[in-house]
């Protein structure tokens, strides 16, 4: 899906309000949404688009995570596999990005950030 820069601004709110976004990416998404507009702009959606790059986690992170021990203690086991189910049926379809709204509000921005970065 094609964003314009209103819509790339709007996943990266997305990010920022999401409760499973990592506090370094929610921070970045948080110091970018506050340039807008400003000089500091495209500085900060610089920066955004490498915390993301080492933030985002794959469709495949995100199924050894739910199936982990590590996975089942932070979600519970039913809903730890439930994740893995889901996760696993996205892959089936293509999906290579992890499918929680965050990794996917980020997965928006990296393939539309020309609308930002250009």
């Amino acid at each position: 899906m094609a964003l314009d820069r209103n819509g790339v601004i709007t996943e990266v709110r997305k990010i920022a309000e999401a409760p499973m976004t990592y506090e370094g990416l929610k921070e970045k998404a948080n110091v970018f949404l506050g340039a807008v507009d400003t000089a500091e702009e495209k500085t900060s959606f610089y920066a955004l688009l490498e915390e993301i790059k080492s933030d985002m986690l794959t469709i495949d992170q995100l199924i050894s995570f739910t199936e982990s021990p590590d996975g089942v203690a932070v979600f519970g086991e039913k809903k730890a596999s439930g994740l893995a189910i889901a996760a696993k049926k996205a892959k089936e379809q293509g999906e290579t990005t992890c499918i929680c709204p965050a990794c996917q509000a980020c997965k928006a921005v990296l393939e539309n950030q020309a609308a930002i970065a250009s």
